[in-house]
């Protein structure tokens, strides 16, 4: 066997056990986020809607045609899952409202968000703890996308991306567009204005 044919087979093995490593560490990052079994979904659900009053849900603004089971729980580590609840649907975008549960206290903590408001013609700075838009959260990076639209043909809006740091959602991106002018182009590429 030459040397050049040793020195491809050596690369070809150290690649693979490079991926096999890469692929085990992805598989126990997931592992660590272990899924929710509809069983503990619905206790959650129970003891959230058991205090709705209490927690103020949805601002007592919540469509109670919506199901229980239109809420999303979320593993964020061993003592936090972040409950989402639909508080309505709209035409094109829908409300949410965002609870961390601590699993070991059992408190339930209403989450609130830094934004802009967009109501008037200068952007400024609000909290809010009710979202409106398309909501996505990844659990894996533990990012939390908004797309907001102005109207429903989607050529204005906002681009939102939030980061869950230390019990909190910390505002990473914010782009908007203003000018409903029947231009699209996709939300992430709208004007940054945040940072």
């Amino acid at each position: 066997m030459s040397n050049f044919s040793f020195k491809i087979i050596n690369f070809i093995v150290y690649g693979l056990i490079i991926s096999l490593f890469s692929c085990q560490k992805l598989v126990k990052k997931s592992e660590q986020l272990a899924i929710i079994t509809p069983e503990k979904k619905q206790k959650i659900i129970n003891k959230i809607y058991a205090q709705q009053k209490t927690l103020n849900l949805c601002n007592q603004e919540r469509d109670k045609a919506l199901s229980k089971d239109s809420a999303n729980i979320y593993l964020l580590n061993k003592q936090q899952y972040l409950v989402e609840i639909l508080c309505f649907l709209g035409a094109y975008q829908n409300n949410y409202q965002y609870l961390l549960l601590n699993n070991l206290s059992s408190e339930i903590k209403i989450i609130d968000f830094v934004t802009f408001d967009s109501n008037s013609d200068k952007l400024r700075l609000t909290n809010t703890n009710i979202l409106n838009g398309t909501a996505e959260f990844d659990s894996l990076s533990q990012t939390l996308i908004l797309e907001t639209k102005t109207r429903s043909l989607g050529d204005c809006g906002s681009f939102v991306k939030y980061q869950w740091q230390n019990s909190a959602f910390v505002l990473k991106e914010y782009r908007h567009k203003p000018n409903c002018d029947q231009v699209f182009i996709p939300p992430e590429n709208y004007p940054l204005i945040y940072p």
